[in-house]
């Protein structure tokens, strides 16, 4: 009977650590959608889109609980435009049956599909999207949602973006997530592991990307400075069957809708996200620092079709050495620094009193 209890309550206590993790993790996850629809908010009150057009949204794709859409809709009184509740129109409920969600995969509507939309009374744009993908890896954390929005009235394409972000908790990792910090040193160990694993995956992947000679190529999610998208297009380029082509396309969905509507622009379309680039500090030294650099990027190549071709994981570790000057270990370690400075100052005031006592015998 003891026996039974202590299981019991050992279940008890493991299901009560999993929700705990589960729950943390859900923040987490929430922390970085919140800061991709801040990027989103900054992106559509640059954008052209006119102040007093109606502005409804659609579900989001992959949105559990609707969260990415209450975000959505605060960003977007928050740009200054003007959002109406679609599901207050009578003819909401039967538009969104009428267009199979299917139909959208979450791509752009095109013009066909924004025809069921014109019924709408009050709605003069539309706002769609999905949430491409929400993760979490040890300290890291990667959110991509992409959106779009549409007129009703026109069926043009009014705005669109992929809004990306990676960001790290706590604790031995330090996220690289900036332009600055992004030394020569990083970019390296990024550019050697890029060519040597991403060459020897594409040469197994033959079969399948057999006929393939062109590959339109996208700006990678996560990518900073677009660093790694530029690798991508220079791995295609050195890979003797593979050229890579340039559709003016900012976000997977265009880029896809563009190759539907026009497949001879390329044979086949690239994309991936830049998930992880960090550092962590492994040797300290007065004047120099080293750390071991930790890299993530997940590429795929798709036919115009939509059905995954190729895909690949490039993951790299390496070292580098960051010297510093004098000043900037002393503004980092000041109490140190004191210690050091007070310590030669003592020293050669010993150094002082005992050559004026030799002089004085």
């Amino acid at each position: 009977m003891k026996k039974c209890s202590v299981i019991l309550w050992m279940a008890v206590a493991g299901l009560v650590v999993v929700m705990t993790a589960t729950a943390q993790n859900a923040d987490e996850i929430r922390q970085g959608v919140q800061m991709a629809v801040a990027d989103a908010q900054k992106s559509l009150a640059a954008s052209s889109i006119p102040r007093n057009t109606p502005i409804s949204l659609l579900p989001v794709g992959r949105d559990q609980g609707a969260y990415v859409e209450g975000l959505l809709k605060n960003a977007v009184t928050a740009a200054g435009l003007t959002y109406v509740e679609g599901r207050n129109d009578p003819v909401w409920g039967e538009v969104l049956k009428e267009v199979e969600w299917d139909e959208r995969k979450g791509d752009i509507l095109d013009a066909a599909t924004m025809v069921k939309f014109g019924k709408l009374k009050a709605t003069k744009i539309l706002m769609y999207g999905t949430l491409r993908e929400s993760s979490i890896s040890g300290q890291r954390i990667f959110v991509e949602i992409e959106l779009h929005a549409s007129s009703v009235e026109t069926k043009q394409h009014l705005w669109g973006g992929t809004f990306a972000k990676r960001f790290y908790l706590p604790g031995v990792l330090e996220g690289i997530v900036s332009v600055e910090q992004l030394p020569p040193e990083v970019r390296e160990v990024i550019k050697r592991s890029f060519f040597e694993q991403g060459a020897a995956s594409l040469a197994k992947a033959e079969g399948k990307l057999k006929g393939i000679r062109t590959a339109a190529l996208i700006p990678l999610a996560g990518d900073i400075d677009q660093y790694v998208t530029g690798l991508s297009r220079d791995l295609l380029a050195q890979t003797r069957n593979l050229y890579p082509k340039n559709l003016d396309a900012m976000t997977l969905a265009e880029a896809r809708v563009i190759l539907r509507d026009q497949p001879q622009r390329a044979d086949a379309l690239m994309h991936g996200a830049v998930r992880d680039v960090s550092q962590r500090l492994i040797k300290e030294w007065p004047l120099s620092k080293t750390y071991e650099v930790s890299t993530e990027t997940q590429l795929y190549i798709e036919s115009v079709t939509g059905e995954v071709l190729w895909s690949s994981t490039i993951s790299a570790k390496g070292e580098y050495t960051h010297g510093v000057t004098v000043w900037s270990w002393a503004s980092g370690h000041r109490t140190a620094a004191l210690a050091i400075v007070l310590g030669i100052v003592g020293l050669l005031v010993v150094i002082f009193i005992i050559n004026k006592s030799t002089v004085a015998r």
